[in-house]
């Protein structure tokens, strides 16, 4: 049973605006001991960018930021600490210790925009991270599945907000943080991709925008409709053989392993596929994901599978495998003459169906 993705805390404020070349952070904090060392780090690597020294409550913070960023303003030896986001602004923070939560932050317009967005996004945000946290603990099957109804339609709504920020803000540095911290709620990259396009130029910059756009692009490596990336590896003789050289032909690459029963099991279908077929430009390329080479071997000996075979023999590290972002085995794709992705994971009859299909 599969748990629940949770939706990233979204940060206290948010500050973005480009104009000036460094930032400059000035903090009145009531209740901030003398001498407590201030510093600013960066909110994912939690490397730390500048550090301060606080009097009566006050510091200056100041340092050069490539592009906006998630950071946060800390204190040595206490556990208070706020989220920002900023690019090289001239910021003014004004709050209590003991709420530094609610602390006023000053200089940045994008601040504005993003406030109007959190208002109506965080309660339908937070509805939706404690209905997960409670389907997670659910274990009577009718309730969970009345939870995950409510759950999905609060995701609906979400998803909608930040669909709706997206279109309306093309160019704020907000838009691609929204977009990072919704991801885990889509269901389809497509539908995450069609939002970041919307993004002007200025906005498709920095970590959020960075992240995400690299989220798309992983998810795309091996997805139906893609051209297939090409890799090398040595066949059962050490002879280098490339997924391109099969080009030309309609392939089946199939990954599997001795050791994996499910594989052995599926292997007499890829077969009676590769039999059928052969003689009708297709062939099939194993990828195994052994360890041991004596054990490959003897698996495609005892099930007969006489075509081309390719291992690293680096168990699940093997370079294909992870090229391809393969989670499981068995696993397969269908690539065309051209060298296109046609289909994913073809098993039992649904193999036998797509080549009749296509190799009349």
């Amino acid at each position: 049973m599969k748990k629940l993705l949770l939706l990233l805390l979204l940060p206290c404020s948010l500050l973005a605006q480009i104009g000036v070349d460094s930032f400059e952070i000035k903090g009145i904090i009531k209740g901030l001991p003398d001498n407590t060392v201030v510093f600013l780090s960066n909110g994912v690597t939690g490397q730390t960018l500048t550090t301060g020294k606080a009097m009566n409550g006050a510091f200056l913070l100041k340092g050069r930021l490539k592009n906006p960023e998630l950071v946060q303003v800390g204190f040595v030896k206490r556990n208070e600490q706020l989220d920002l986001f900023i690019s090289n602004d001239r910021v003014t923070l004004d709050g209590e210790l003991s709420k530094l939560s609610e602390a006023v932050v000053m200089g940045s317009a994008v601040q504005k925009e993003y406030e109007r967005f959190r208002v109506k996004f965080n309660p339908t945000k937070d509805k939706l991270n404690n209905l997960a946290s409670v389907i997670n603990q659910s274990t009577q099957p009718q309730k969970r599945d009345s939870l995950i109804s409510l759950f999905n339609q609060y995701k609906a709504i979400v998803l909608a907000d930040a669909a709706s920020y997206v279109k309306s803000n093309p160019e704020s540095p907000v838009s691609p943080f929204v977009l990072f911290a919704v991801s885990p709620l889509y269901e389809s990259i497509n539908e995450l991709e069609a939002r970041y396009n919307e993004l002007q130029p200025v906005a498709q910059k920095g970590f959020y925008s960075e992240t995400v756009a690299k989220m798309i692009a992983d998810a795309k490596i091996g997805s139906v409709g893609t051209q297939a990336i090409d890799f090398t590896q040595n066949d059962v003789d050490g002879n280098p053989v490339k997924l391109s050289s099969f080009k030309g032909k309609y392939v089946l690459v199939d990954f599997w392993a001795s050791w994996c029963r499910p594989c052995r099991m599926e292997n007499p279908n890829v077969v009676l596929a590769y039999n059928t077929y052969k003689d009708k430009n297709f062939t099939v390329l194993g990828v195994s994901l052994d360890q041991e080479r004596s054990s490959w071997l003897q698996a495609i000996k005892a099930d007969n599978l006489t075509w081309t075979h390719v291992s690293d023999l680096q168990y699940w590290n093997n370079a294909a495998a992870q090229l391809y972002r393969i989670q499981g085995i068995p696993a397969n794709m269908l690539i065309d003459p051209d060298g296109k992705i046609i289909a994913r994971d073809l098993r039992e009859q649904f193999l036998q169906q797509k080549l009749k299909e296509i190799l009349k």
